[in-house]
């Protein structure tokens, strides 16, 4: 209070004084201007105009302000304080900023482009901050202090730089300060966490998974290696202990001791980029793949089932070998290793990359391929015989009829015109166009010399001017049609199948085959070009047969047909006789047993009449080159021969087929082939009517029966009791109707000394058989053979228990042994 009196005191003095002199503002004004001119002082003039400063005030007031701006204040800030131009504000503060020493003591420094101005000591107490809240947090960036006090991070670089290690107790690593606390508790759990690591680790994982400084992590971990304090070692990023290489070096070699192999795509997992060159140190023999490495043990392995295939002239998927992780391409390249395929010299081949196929395989395929196209080419020559034949008579006939009208044409007027009216009478009755017809008509109307044949005419006439030209124009005309109808269909005609149908054909012959696509498509390349030459070379020579007129294989098959003909005529005469005496012995007030009867009978004719049927019908049809749906082929390829007879037997006859046997055969012939089907599919059945007709047949097909003797009607009564007791073997028990069925023809043959056949299906007639031939057997043995047929009954129709299931097996044992003795009397 007394400072504030003594200055109102002060001011009332001044006010009180009086002035000497009196100038106006504007004299003061142009006064000061002059003089700034002259030199002689230098003020600034405030952008108000009511003052003037001089430059001790301007850097005066400047300290001052920044002073009570705590040592930093923006240009912006000053200029407005001090209220005179921009341009003298940066003017002197960049004089103070040169200068260093000041009255103040302060430093002052023009800092963001020239924006603010801020003293040493503001910097140090920023940087006193900035200590005191790292020495808490441990770590800071330079960014982060720059961003916070607003100077760029250039500067903030300089101003931490300058004060490191005195004001800012830290270290500074990349722009990052660290207090030396810090630095030594992350090297600790470095230490730690490193120390714990069993598997190669990417560091910057474990950086941020841990929340360590990067910085601090690269030196320190370098630091820990150098000094053997981590065992391991940096790969690029990644750290490795040695614990892992052990134990990677260790699975290695048990994985592939173990499997016989190791993928590149493991080998990677375990950290390996070359695995062979890894492998090959502890194991030499190891065979390098594309993708992978085999051992020698899986390559013998390979090589075994080569091997195996080869002997049993099979195949073999090697993929199915080798582990499923070996690649295909690898799999390729291990089978080509093998010396079994080696350039085709071994026993195998390589198809389509992965198979191994025996040489004997191969083999097989192409004779039944051979087989197949033999088939084929005799079928398509027949076709082809056919049309030829068509065409030579169509054409033949118009050649003739030409050669005689012309030939009459130049006959003497009035013989020409007798000869000519005979011939056309006698023209009008004839029956046929052919050759043979029209010579028979030329040398019924020459009289004596009509013995003489046509050409000889022909040629006696030839030089007689225009009548031998016309002669020779005849002949060239008959031979004409056979050079063309023979060439032309052959450059054509093929029967090379395709890919497809060469499938199914291999499918068909190798069961194994079936669902393997990609060995059938292997195969189907492999023999393509034989395939080729066999189908073409087959169809040449069966077409060059016809053109020879080669009738030695037609006289072939038709001496193979009468042999199986009268073989199965023979052993249907033989069932005839065994029906006949079954028949004799059923009572015929046997109601029950008369049915049973047309039962067998009918059973009898559905399978060896029909046999007999279709055995002629495949005859008729190979021998004529007919074209029926479903008929089997007659001389079915040699794989066939094995198989069934039922699998090559047709049921019944379709209505198409005998259209194409009425269309193509003689009446006489074709009827009596579809009456011995009627006979023995169709209307009444009846075994002797069956059998009356089968002569009829034999005179329509020109065959002469061969009579059955004694000899040889006990081989076909032995052979067949031999062929039923080979199906009983290997049909076992588990089949019971049809085992029962084999044992009661056995039965029958015993008893009777005929065979029989009875249906495989049902056994509603077992009774019947068994009380036909009651009288005749004893009480044991029938009473054995009465429970053998209920058993089978009751077991067929599911009205059994567990125990007599069980004991089928003896049962059947038993009658077996009973039916097989010479003599059951003594059984």
């Amino acid at each position: 209070m007394d400072e504030i009196a003594l200055l109102q005191q002060q001011l009332a003095a001044v006010q009180q004084q009086e002035s000497a002199l009196k100038l106006s503002d504007h004299n003061v004004i142009d006064l000061l201007m002059k003089l700034q001119q002259l030199n002689k002082i230098q003020v600034v003039h405030t952008l108000t105009g009511k003052q003037f400063l001089t430059p001790t005030q301007i850097e005066r007031e400047i300290q001052d302000y920044v002073t009570l701006n705590a040592g930093r204040i923006s240009m912006t800030e000053l200029q407005q304080l001090i209220n005179v131009d921009r341009s003298y504000v940066e003017k002197y503060v960049a004089q103070l900023a040169r200068n260093k020493k000041n009255s103040s003591g302060s430093i002052y420094f023009v800092v963001n482009s020239g924006e603010e101005v801020v003293t040493n000591w503001y910097l140090d107490a920023i940087m006193e901050d900035t200590n005191t809240l790292l020495q808490e947090s441990g770590t800071t960036t330079v960014g982060e202090l720059a961003q916070q006090y607003g100077f760029t991070v250039e500067y903030m670089k300089e101003v931490v730089a300058s004060r490191l290690g005195l004001i800012l107790l830290a270290q500074e690593r990349g722009n990052v300060l660290y207090t030396h606390s810090f630095v030594e508790s992350q090297k600790a759990q470095i230490r730690g966490v490193f120390s714990a690591i069993t598997r190669p680790t990417f560091v910057p994982d474990i950086t941020r998974l841990y929340r360590f400084e990067e910085k601090v992590v690269d030196e320190c971990l370098q630091e820990l290696i150098q000094k053997r304090v981590l065992m391991g070692t940096l790969r690029g990023r990644e750290y490795v202990p040695y614990v892992f290489i052990e134990a990677q070096r260790d699975s290695m070699y048990s994985f592939f001791q173990q499997n016989g192999y190791l993928d590149n795509a493991r080998a990677l997992q375990l950290q390996v980029a070359r695995p062979y060159d890894f492998l090959k140190r502890r194991f030499p023999d190891a065979i390098p793949l594309k993708d992978c490495v085999v051992s020698h043990a899986l390559h013998l392995q390979v090589e075994g089932s080569i091997e195996a295939a080869v002997n049993d002239a099979s195949f073999v998927d090697l993929r199915t070998i080798v582990p499923s992780r070996v690649q295909s391409s690898d799999v390729a390249m291990l089978l080509s290793k093998s010396p079994s395929v080696a350039r085709g010299s071994g026993g195998a081949y390589q198809i389509n990359d992965v198979f191994a196929v025996s040489k004997a395989f191969l083999d097989a395929s192409v004779e039944k391929l051979k087989q197949d196209a033999s088939v084929k080419a005799l079928k398509a020559s027949s076709e082809q015989r056919n049309v030829v034949n068509s065409t030579l008579a169509k054409e033949t006939s118009a050649a003739i009829n030409k050669f005689d009208n012309d030939d009459d044409e130049d006959e003497d007027d009035d013989f020409g015109d007798k000869r000519g009216g005979k011939r056309g009478k006698k023209a009008n009755k004839a029956t046929g166009g052919g050759a043979d017809d029209a010579g028979a008509d030329k040398k019924s109307k020459r009289g004596k010399g009509g013995d003489k044949n046509g050409a000889e005419e022909a040629k006696s006439k030839g030089g007689k001017g225009k009548k031998g030209k016309k002669g020779k124009d005849g002949a060239a005309a008959l031979s004409g049609p056979s050079k063309r109808s023979s060439a032309s269909p052959t450059e054509t005609m093929t029967i090379v199948p395709s890919h497809g149908t060469l499938f199914k054909l291999l499918v068909s012959w190798f069961p194994q085959l079936e669902d393997e696509d990609e060995l059938l498509d292997g195969l189907a390349n492999h023999l393509a070009s034989q395939v080729e030459t066999i189908y073409t070379s087959a169809l040449s020579a069966a077409l060059s047969s016809i053109i020879r007129g080669d009738a030695a294989s037609l006289r072939e098959l038709r001496k193979k047909f009468e042999d199986q003909f009268d073989d199965r005529f023979t052993l249907l005469s033989v069932f005839e006789k065994g029906f006949n005496k079954l028949t004799m012995s059923v009572d015929a007030k046997d109601k029950p047993g008369m049915e049973q009867l047309t039962v067998l009978e009918t059973y009898l004719l559905e399978s060896a009449g029909v046999e007999l049927a279709s055995l002629v019908t495949s005859f008729v049809a190979e021998s004529n080159s007919l074209e029926m749906d479903g008929v089997p082929p007659f001389t079915p390829p040699a794989d066939d021969a094995q198989a069934s007879s039922a699998s090559k037997v047709m049921a019944s006859l379709s209505d198409e087929n005998k259209k194409v046997l009425e269309s193509n055969l003689p009446l006489s012939t074709a009827n009596a082939i579809v009456r011995l089907w009627t006979f023995a599919t169709a209307g009444r059945r009846s075994l002797g009517d069956f059998m009356l007709h089968v002569p009829v047949l034999a005179d329509a097909l020109s065959m002469p029966l061969r009579k059955l003797d004694r000899k040889k009607e006990r081989q076909v009564i032995f052979g067949y009791r031999h062929i039923v007791t080979g199906e009983l073997e290997q049909l076992g028990t588990d089949d019971i109707p049809a085992t029962a069925a084999r044992l009661l023809q056995l039965f029958f043959q015993q008893t009777t000394g005929f065979p029989a056949t009875f249906p495989k299906d049902t056994l509603s007639f077992a009774p019947t058989v068994l009380n036909a031939f009651r009288a005749s057997i004893p009480e044991s043995p029938m009473a054995k053979l009465d429970a053998f047929a209920a058993l089978a009954q009751q077991l067929s129709e599911q009205e059994t228990s567990g125990f007599q299931e069980g004991n089928w097996s003896e049962v059947v044992d038993e009658i077996r042994a009973l039916v097989l003795v010479k003599d059951i009397a003594l059984a």
